[in-house]
């Protein structure tokens, strides 16, 4: 326990960072584990390219059902802090444990994908609990950091998810230029190497969980903001259905507010195209020379990773000092346009040191444009509780994200990879549109009054303190 400015800060409030940060990290590698080695999943699982696709969108399933009875125990209070934190963490190890098990057997195809749907639940029950999190441990200074520590895993686990398996998998083959199919004795040291991966990630899982289930709790017994978590608390208390829906419907009612979520939706999950298929895009182009079209993916996705932290922190500064939604929404938007068409000419043109420097580009763009285009929605929703709107966000986001994947796939088959990379420079062209109908609908972004109330109903990550 430490004491500052009068107010009474507790050293673990680190420690419990450090678990939250491990849970995100331990999301990110399950989303991004699997896309870069599918040809191993397509010849272990006897099953089509299609079917691996569901092992990464099988996570946005859990989700979409589970937006409105998440959001109604949000916004009536039932869902406190640690609960969040515990359904987040129990679904992750639970996920981790079926995903682990799924690689005894060939035959345990089903296994994964539930299991991805129960890492799919974690990941949404995380959209709360950097923010509630920060608020309730952590002096005014510090919120912003502790937020970005926490999303900070998200990024670090996507990073590793794409680099680690294809070298598992493909270590008896890195200087050939195709992922050929694996003798039985490469099969059975594959299997081996990533079920002891998910081993390890289980029990860390596991640990994580049982100590926040012993001594994590909602708030710590001298909150550093003891008056704004009172509010906080009181306005999530005893709340109607009635009152739930008509919040719901106050949203949803909003063209702005809804263009502006799927907007958010299409940002966010252009990623998931290249994670699924890139390593395809690659071996079908020939781009890959002398490695594994696995190992290569896995790098440039990496790169985008990067470039996607690098965007996070630049978007933060950036709207810290600069409140024109209207124009960042338009200028992000048209900045991960513009590098989707460098990435087409990069890949059309096989250059690979190309292909690496454009997806640098489109991961720092891709990272600001998020972080503005979620300051911007929260503006839209205020004065709704900025919960419950981002639980929504995130229902949106995910159905969003579910339907690019299967459109995604079903344009590679039609088309191949080039087919594919332009699908998803049409969705960014989308989002450029529908930013510019938010900006007839979303006017009190303009007026003197939404600026006034924003230091008061930003959201700490997007507008610190």
């Amino acid at each position: 326990m430490e004491s500052s400015d009068n107010v009474t800060l507790y050293t673990r409030r680190w420690v419990f960072l450090l678990g939250l940060f491990i849970l995100h990290f331990l999301s990110g590698i399950s989303f991004a584990s699997y896309g870069q080695i599918s040809s191993f999943y397509v010849q272990f699982f006897k099953a089509s390219h299609a079917q691996v696709d569901w092992i990464t969108n099988a996570r946005n399933i859990g989700a979409i059902f589970l937006t409105v009875p998440f959001a109604w125990m949000i916004f009536n209070g039932k869902m406190k802090m640690r609960a969040g934190i515990l359904i987040m963490a129990i679904s992750s190890t639970v996920g981790l444990l079926l995903v682990t098990v799924s690689f005894l057997d060939r035959s345990f195809f089903a296994l994964i994908i539930v299991g991805q749907i129960f890492c799919g639940i974690a990941e949404t029950v995380s959209v709360i609990t950097p923010t509630t999190f920060a608020l309730f441990w952590f002096p005014k200074k510090q919120v912003r950091l502790a937020i970005y520590l926490n999303m900070m895993g998200l990024y670090v686990g996507d990073d590793l998810g794409y680099t680690i398996p294809p070298k598992l998998v493909h270590t008896f083959n890195h200087t050939n230029g195709d992922d050929h199919d694996l003798n039985p004795e490469e099969m059975a040291s594959a299997q081996r190497s990533l079920r002891n991966m998910y081993a390890v990630y289980l029990g860390i899982s596991a640990i994580v969980t049982v100590l926040f289930a012993i001594f994590l709790t909602d708030t710590p017994p001298t909150p550093p903001r003891a008056a704004e978590i009172q509010s906080y608390i009181h306005t999530h208390m005893d709340k109607t259905m009635t009152e739930f829906w008509k919040k719901t419907k106050t949203l949803f009612t909003d063209p702005a507010f809804v263009l502006i979520s799927i907007v958010i939706g299409l940002i966010f999950q252009l990623g998931l195209i290249e994670t699924m298929m890139m390593s395809e895009i690659v071996e079908r182009l020939d781009i890959s020379y002398h490695q594994s079209p696995a190992l290569l993916s896995g790098e440039i996705m990496s790169m985008y990773g990067i470039g996607a932290v690098v965007g996070l922190f630049a978007g933060g500064m950036i709207i810290h000092y600069i409140k024109k939604y209207n124009l960042l929404s338009i200028v992000g938007t048209t900045a991960v346009f513009l590098s989707t068409v460098a990435i087409i000419i990069s890949v059309r043109m096989r250059n690979t040191q190309a292909i690496f420097v454009t997806n640098v580009l489109f991961g720092i763009f891709t990272g600001a444009a998020e972080v503005w285009l979620f300051d911007m929605a929260t503006e839209l929703a205020y004065p709704i509780d900025e919960c419950l709107s981002h639980t929504w966000i995130s229902g949106i986001e995910t159905a969003v994200a579910l339907l690019i994947g299967i459109l995604a796939r079903v344009t590679f088959n039609a088309w191949e990879s080039i087919g594919v990379l332009s699908f998803q420079c049409a969705c960014v062209f989308v989002s450029i549109l529908l930013c510019c109908l938010v900006l007839s609908f979303g006017r009190k972004l303009e007026t003197e009054t939404s600026t006034s109330s924003a230091s008061t109903s930003q959201t700490p990550l997007l507008n610190p303190q």
